[in-house]
């Protein structure tokens, strides 16, 4: 136990600590980067997309639940 506790020993270790350190902000910015260029090309992606329908609204119908059997059923679309 004293060996680590060194003069010569243990600026080794506090640079082995240091480094790790380093190391884990590196690999956490880098994942964060990636993340980050993915949603931006996901955007892209959508805003290329055509919108729904001319008027750039989503199109949306009711169907009425609960019917009658043999009884038709109620759609109403806009649209």
């Amino acid at each position: 136990m004293n060996g680590i506790l060194e003069a010569g020993t243990a600026i080794y270790v506090a640079m082995a600590v240091a480094l790790s350190v380093w190391i884990g902000i590196f690999v956490y910015l880098w994942r964060i980067d990636a993340q980050a260029r993915a949603l931006k090309r996901e955007l892209q992606r959508e805003r290329e997309q055509p919108l729904h329908g001319e008027g750039g609204a989503p199109r949306a119908s009711v169907t009425r639940v609960g019917q009658s059997e043999g009884e038709p059923v109620e759609q109403s679309g806009r649209g």
